[in-house]
């Protein structure tokens, strides 16, 4: 049988536990948001999908490959011809992507 201090005990322990996650996930979104908010936005049609690249023709013509990661939010369905906008770190792995009206 589970003994009162046993029970506070354990109890105790979870509520903890949960409280320093909350925290973790706070740190991490914080983080996020900083990352995004330094990202290099880039704007664009869509030529071609390659293998976890997207090829992004820009206004001047030139082309820029953006790398998609597990980490990647993708905002609707991209498909070649689409005009999107890509916010990319600084080595062109993008962090948010989207098609643009």
């Amino acid at each position: 049988m589970w003994s009162i201090p046993k029970v506070v005990s354990v109890l105790t322990c979870g509520v903890l536990l949960c409280l320093g996650l909350s925290q973790a996930a706070y740190a991490i979104d914080e983080e996020g948001a900083k990352r995004l908010a330094e990202a290099k936005v880039i704007k664009g049609d869509l030529v071609r999908i390659d293998y976890g690249d997207y090829i992004v023709k820009t206004q001047d013509g030139t082309e820029i490959r953006v790398h998609i990661t597990q980490k990647t939010q993708v905002m609707g369905q991209l498909k070649k011809g689409d005009r999107i906008e890509a916010k990319v770190d600084d080595k062109d792995n993008a962090l948010l992507m989207r098609s643009l009206p």
